[in-house]
């Protein structure tokens, strides 16, 4: 082939700029993958602790009703009734005076108690309503 000839290579304009755009397109993926993985630990965190694997159970007291012995704010506490939730369904709310036993409210707003009143854990899956004196 001694009389071939070699073409020059020539790059269209229209090329270069599809090229460069692929260029950005990728760089901006790893930017923003970067950017996210940073803000994961921040954007899993749970916000709203359940009565999950709480192991501070309260004594019901004699009679099903009455007062348990602990203050909330101040106020003794008293047991109204008794329920039975999931552990998942209730929100912890609040804590006792002593800081020993969460106090929860229901997840479900249909389940919405008054203001005043908050369940207590008895045991997995048991809870007594209590209120302030």
């Amino acid at each position: 082939m001694p009389g071939a000839e070699k073409e020059a290579v020539t790059f269209e304009p229209w090329a270069a700029g599809i090229a460069l755009a692929t260029l950005a397109l990728v760089a901006s993926v790893a930017v923003f993958t970067a950017w996210d993985r940073r803000q994961t630990a921040a954007l899993e965190q749970v916000a709203m602790p359940t009565a999950v694997g709480d192991a501070h159970y309260v004594q019901v007291p004699a009679g099903r009703a009455g007062p348990i012995g602990l203050k909330y704010q101040g106020r003794k506490l008293e047991m109204v009734s008794e329920a039975k939730f999931r552990d998942a369904k209730l929100i912890h709310a609040a804590t006792d005076d002593s800081g020993v036993y969460s106090l929860y409210r229901p997840e479900d707003e249909k389940a919405a108690l008054p203001k005043d009143r908050f369940y207590m854990k008895v045991k997995p899956n048991e809870f007594m309503e209590v209120m302030g004196e």
